[in-house]
């Protein structure tokens, strides 16, 4: 029989001298770790690395890494007869919102339309949440962050590459939902991993904070212009993306950067020195920038302009904003169910929107599949998470530590505008990563400070 054992403070560790780092208290947890840093990296590429189709699901390295995961940690719960819950304690509440969320999702498939639609939706939650559960378990020390940041930039430069390379050439990855495509207003969009150009603008845009914090953290002069071109080459690919979204997300990023974590002296040297790099690029090469700085005007200014048309984007959102809020109130405020959003909005739509029924929303896809009590929870959930890496970035005096905090703060405000963009959150794997990377952040940053 399993018993919950005070000793320690990571899940499965059994009794152990306290005295020890967590790296060194098991082999078992040696395995495991390298486990999960295994699933972090190929959680970015999800389907696009070597699927194996197994009919009505496939299989993937992301997915078959959290099974063996959950394996091992059975299999030493079962060996060792201990499971430890005390890692939890410096984030108890966040854990505590996660598995009550599951918990909801389980309960609502009771009232689902489509219980098919709802098992896949769930599917996706377990897989989130565990990777979270597993990183936060796992990573626990500050060198494992800073693995967890060069793994994040290693795998932007990636993209990047992929996203050039489409866009240049105009071919795609297998996985690219634009893949053999011969339309040319499509071929040069460039997609990643991601199967489409939001999402794949979306990745982008949370992790162009993390060439933000190397350019403004890092020592040396080699990663400073590495970390700013990374935020230059990210944001031309969102502009050839075509994704107005997170155009603005990154706007919105930059805005906070600016307002609450650069220091008042230097407020205006910020602004001098961008409108000098400008100036510079337009009279050194004008026929390069020029072009970009007129995409950018236009995609932002084309978020301000009336939209004449009855099948616009613009209107095809409120439509199902208005839907959405009629699905809320039909079902009393519950929601319809785990991932069952789609199906009303098929079935039971009062307002047209032209064969779409993805809500194109995440904060909208919540409430309407798990009402507001989920909604509301979740709210609190990030925002607190905001609040809470916001007060470490503002505590630590450790200069790579705050490059680390900054850079999760500044992709979780991202987060709050790029997470409209995408057709659904709930698949998108980076938003699962960055959370998991955060309270992993977090909680070694809280254990820290309560033993000093």
């Amino acid at each position: 029989m399993l018993r919950a054992s005070r000793q320690g403070m990571t899940s499965l560790d059994g009794p152990v001298r306290k005295d020890l780092p967590a790296s060194r208290r098991s082999s078992a947890f040696r395995v495991e770790r390298a486990v999960c840093y295994l699933a972090f990296v190929t959680g970015f590429f999800g389907v696009a690395l070597f699927p194996f189709d197994l009919g009505p699901f496939q299989l993937f390295p992301y997915r078959l890494f959290l099974i063996l995961l959950w394996g091992l940690l059975g299999a030493r719960a079962l060996s060792e007869g201990t499971i430890s819950f005390g890692w939890m304690r410096p984030i108890k509440p966040f854990m505590a919102f996660l598995g009550f969320w599951v918990v909801y999702a389980f309960i609502s498939l009771g009232w689902v339309a489509s219980l098919g639609m709802a098992i896949r939706h769930v599917i996706f939650l377990l897989m989130g949440t565990s990777m979270i559960v597993l990183a936060a378990s796992r990573f626990q020390e500050e060198r494992d962050h800073h693995r967890l940041f060069w793994i994040w930039l290693g795998v932007l430069s990636v993209m990047i590459v992929v996203g050039f390379w489409e866009h240049l050439t105009g071919h795609h990855l297998p996985s690219s939902g634009y893949f053999e495509e011969t339309r040319l207003v499509f071929m040069y969009l460039p997609t990643g991993v991601f199967g489409n150009p939001n999402n794949y603008a979306s990745y982008l845009a949370l992790s162009i904070p993390f060439g933000l914090s190397l350019a403004r953290y890092s020592r040396k002069l080699f990663l400073r212009v590495g970390g700013i071109a990374a935020v230059l080459a990210s944001g031309y690919l969102i502009l050839a993306a075509g994704s107005r979204g997170n155009l603005v997300a990154v706007l919105v990023a930059l805005a906070f950067l600016w307002l609450f974590l650069v220091r008042r002296s230097r407020k205006v040297a910020w602004i001098v020195v961008v409108a000098l790099a400008i100036g510079t690029a337009l009279l050194v090469v004008p026929r390069l920038v020029s072009p970009v700085l007129d995409s950018a005007a236009d995609e932002i200014s084309s978020l301000l302009r009336d939209v004449p048309l009855e099948q616009a984007s613009i209107q095809i959102r409120w439509n199902l904003i208005r839907n959405s809020m009629n699905f809320v109130f039909d079902t009393a405020g519950f929601g319809v169910g785990a991932g069952n959003a789609e199906y009303w909005m098929a079935n039971f739509s009062r307002y047209e929107t032209f064969g779409i029924l993805n809500l194109h929303n995440w904060w909208l896809e919540l409430l309407t599949d798990y009402g507001l009590l989920v909604f509301g929870a979740y709210v609190v959930f990030y925002l607190s998470l905001v609040r809470a890496l916001w007060r470490e970035w503002k505590r630590t005096a450790d200069r790579r530590q705050r490059m680390v905090c900054e850079a999760l703060l500044l992709s979780l405000v991202t987060f709050s505008i790029a997470s409209m963009s995408p057709s659904s959150v709930m698949a998108f794997a980076p938003h699962w990563l960055l959370i998991a990377f955060s309270l992993a952040f977090l909680r070694t940053r809280r254990m820290v400070e309560s033993v000093s």
